[in-house]
């Protein structure tokens, strides 16, 4: 079983690597920066994108780098990049389970699920010893499955995302990983956006992609454990302190090993 990475929160900002004005306020902006050599980079701009990696200020502890796919003729280059820079974090885009994962020793990798093939290898692709996290694509993944339109209040309850979620959790969970959401592309959609990461904390994912500083407040404040929920959480732990018992009843509700688990993430959660 491979090791969930070290991510300091739930807010993760993509940076075009050619814009490297933008770094410093993305990783002040952000739980995590992710430098992007791939989609937010033109072909002819990539040598230039890698150099300025290189050169610019940053830390590296507080970075990753969205490097291009395995199969293309950037890959290296990247990876050379990266490791010169000091980056121990990377992200593989378009990811699946025959990708050489172990060309990357000694980086955390996020593996980026954006295909059909990929969700339905999930669980292979977080076996990977080298792969620490599995993040969702969704606009890729949409396009890979021909699906016309991605807007939730469109879509049947029943959509092909909702399912592409589900196997990622589920994959990730059963080998320890860390597991984000997809970004959400409109930028001034405040009200969607929230909804969107209010559902992706409640079905236990640990954070969520952005493409803009301003969305990085609402995703935290949505993966943020409620104020009625710590009470409860606390009122749980100090019950449970002052009882010789396991289980017992707090205010209706049957309190057991499982329930005191559950109020003690809360509570990590909150600090």
């Amino acid at each position: 079983m491979t090791t969930s990475m070290t991510a300091t929160g739930p807010g993760w900002l993509f940076v075009p690597a050619d814009r490297p004005e933008r770094y410093g306020k993305a990783i002040e902006a952000a739980d995590l920066a992710i430098i992007d050599l791939e989609d937010a980079v033109r072909p002819e701009d990539k040598d230039t994108a890698r150099e300025l990696l290189v050169t610019s200020p940053l830390d590296p502890q507080r970075v990753c780098v969205r490097i291009n796919g395995f199969d293309t003729a950037h890959v290296a280059s990247d990876l050379d990049a990266v490791r010169e820079r000091g980056i121990t974090r990377v992200m593989v885009p378009m990811a699946e389970a025959d990708h050489p994962f172990e060309s990357l020793t000694g980086l955390e990798v996020i593996a980026l699920i954006e295909t059909a093939r990929g969700v339905i290898e999930a669980d292979r692709i977080a076996a990977h010893q080298q792969v620490s996290a599995l993040a969702l694509g969704s606009a890729d993944l949409a396009l890979n499955l021909r699906i016309r339109s991605t807007g939730n209040s469109t879509m049947p309850a029943s959509d092909p995302l909702a399912y592409a979620r589900t196997r990622i959790l589920y994959a990730a969970r059963a080998c320890g990983l860390s597991v984000i959401d997809s970004v959400h592309s409109t930028v001034d959609d405040d009200s969607g956006l929230r909804g969107e990461a209010d559902a992706a904390a409640a079905q236990g994912f640990d954070g969520k992609l952005a493409i803009h500083p301003r969305q990085i407040d609402p995703i935290r404040s949505a993966f943020a454990p409620r104020a009625e929920e710590l009470d409860w959480a606390q009122s749980v732990m100090s019950e449970a302190r002052s009882r010789s018992t396991g289980a017992f009843v707090l205010d209706g509700e049957l309190v057991d090993e499982v329930i005191i688990r559950r109020a003690e993430m809360l509570l990590a959660h909150g600090n």
